[in-house]
């Protein structure tokens, strides 16, 4: 009978230990990352009443149960979405690694992080995440991402680091506090190659015009008996003229005598561009006797250059954003070969001129770029080379046209592609699945600052629970590892999600379910301990 008092109160402890485990589960049903434990009993000792040797079977009594321990049930927790870039939930095996102040690590797979004041990523805690950072270098800031900061006397702390290169996590036991600098800037990346590819107007145009032709051209008879004048000439004659064959165009002569008295006639051409002009002077009185001078000037159709101006931005060494403007003016007449002079300059900012080049594009009867003397262009100390095509190569088919040639049309279309990059700042950070913190900039660039650490266990329900939902290594937990693949390069095994978190995987129905089972553990306990003192009671009586 006194056994049952001892299993009665075996029972009841034990079942006090299962309803604080299970008590505590429930409490922290919302808490991020946490992990169920699971509670196991065992018997406490048996007594045996006789040995197999006088008993086909052994004849025991047990003495109770008692707690044995619990047990950490590491399966996933629901996901949940968040407005924070920094948090994280782990989705698979693993986790998040922590330093405290105290400098002991520690392991967790809540992952609320944000920045501290410092740039350091921390936990609600104060303890920082670690893993493996980009060499960061001390950056002069230009003048534009000044402005854009709103700062005039450019002391600021700020950082730099190379576009596109790949964090890799360093030795398990190198892996330090990630640190993540309120200012990152990438310098502008130069323009030093434009190329063209389009058209130029060869359109011809005409535009009736005011020609002097050549007065040594211009034979003239005078009759001084009867005091008249024939001047004779051609357009021919006066190469300035690019339609000589012009007739009906009118044609202004000027006779000057010696006495400075002038008078002005007029004609008009005929076919093949002649004119001949009679002039009776009894009505303008010049005087015959010394030397006349002619001057004589047609309005007749000339050539009118075109001229077409392309622009395009130029990123400077030094984060300015330059202009890059090319001049191309038609030379006129145009003859068998098509010429364009071109004038390139590069502008500042402010429209101030800071370089010049010149040069003239030829091109044949097809329109093949036969010769480019256009030359490269100073961009503010960065060479720009200007790619306007291939010349012409007579042994290369379809050669000469990859580039500016000539065609009739007002409104060419023109394909620019140049290289360079305006300078950069930080425009926010963010992170991809592979635990990789990005920095993303305002020019558009992208580039890896820091890689989160993600750890393993050999065995997970190992691991010594610390305070605040975190984990300690143990000798029955062994060491921290880093997975790696074949080439011995880590590995995650499991995918990080920003803007996450892991739930509690607290399961309420089990759990609820288990402390009713609990609490009846608990009550046929307490009545065995009252049913034994009442045979107890029993047992006394009889001898009285």
């Amino acid at each position: 009978m006194m056994v049952g008092f001892y299993n009665g109160v075996n029972g009841v402890k034990t079942a006090e230990f299962g309803h604080n485990a299970i008590g505590n589960d429930v409490s922290n049903i919302n808490t991020v990352g946490y992990k169920t434990s699971t509670t196991e009993f065992k018997s406490l000792f048996y007594t045996t009443l006789n040995s197999a040797s006088s008993s086909p079977v052994y004849s025991q009594i047990g003495l109770g149960s008692t707690k044995m321990a619990t047990s950490l049930n590491f399966t996933q927790g629901s996901l949940q979405t968040t407005d924070n870039v920094f948090d994280m939930a782990i989705d698979g095996d693993g986790f998040f690694g922590l330093i405290g102040v105290d400098g002991e690590q520690y392991f967790t797979r809540n992952g609320e992080f944000a920045k501290d004041k410092n740039g350091d990523l921390v936990n609600r805690s104060g303890m920082y995440l670690l893993g493996s950072t980009a060499a960061l270098a001390p950056a002069a800031l230009g003048e534009s991402a000044l402005g854009k900061l709103g700062v005039t006397d450019g002391n600021v702390e700020a950082y730099t680091l190379p576009v596109g290169q790949e964090v890799k996590l360093n030795a398990i036991n190198d892996q330090t506090k990630i640190n993540l600098p309120d200012i990152l800037y990438v310098p502008a990346t130069p323009t030093t190659q434009v190329s063209y590819l389009g058209y130029l107007d060869s359109t011809i145009k005409t535009e009736h015009q005011s020609v002097e032709l050549s007065s040594e051209t211009l034979e003239a008879q005078i009759d001084k008996d009867n005091n008249t004048i024939i001047v004779a000439g051609n357009l021919h004659q006066t190469p300035e003229v690019h339609y000589p064959n012009s007739a009906d165009k009118e044609v202004a002569i000027t006779i000057t005598d010696k006495d400075g008295k002038s008078v002005e006639i007029k004609t008009q051409t005929l076919d093949g561009g002649a004119f001949v002009i009679g002039f009776d002077n009894a009505m303008a009185g010049l005087n015959l006797d010394g030397e006349l001078e002619y001057k004589a000037t047609a309005i007749v159709p000339q050539q009118i250059a075109n001229t077409q101006t392309f622009t395009t931005d130029l990123w400077a060494p030094n984060g300015d954003k330059n202009i890059l403007q090319l001049e191309f003016t038609k030379q006129v007449p145009q003859g068998e070969n098509i010429v364009f002079e071109a004038l390139a300059s590069v502008l500042g900012p402010d429209g101030e001129i800071i370089s010049v080049s010149q040069g003239e594009l030829r091109f044949n009867e097809k329109g093949a770029l036969l010769s480019n003397t256009l030359g490269g262009i100073n961009n503010g100390g960065a060479n720009v080379e200007l790619n306007l095509g291939t010349p012409y190569d007579e042994n290369i088919p379809n050669s000469g046209f990859n580039g500016l040639r000539p065609a009739e049309q007002s409104d060419p279309e023109l394909v620019v592609k140049k290289n360079g990059k305006p300078e950069g700042l930080l425009e926010k950070y963010s992170m991809s699945d592979s635990g990789d913190i990005l920095a993303v900039f305002d020019n558009g660039d992208m580039t890896t600052v820091a890689k989160v650490a993600l750890y393993h266990f050999q065995n997970n329900q190992g691991l010594s629970k610390a305070s605040e939902n975190i984990y300690q290594a143990s000798p029955n937990s062994g060491e921290p590892i880093f997975f790696t693949d074949a080439n011995g390069d880590v590995v995650y095994g499991a995918a990080i999600r920003n803007y996450t978190l892991e739930m509690s995987n607290v399961n309420l129905g089990v759990s609820l379910t288990d402390m009713i089972i609990i609490q009846k553990m608990f009550d046929a306990s307490s009545k065995s301990i009252t049913t034994a003192d009442e045979m107890i009671k029993n047992a006394i009586n009889m001898k009285r």
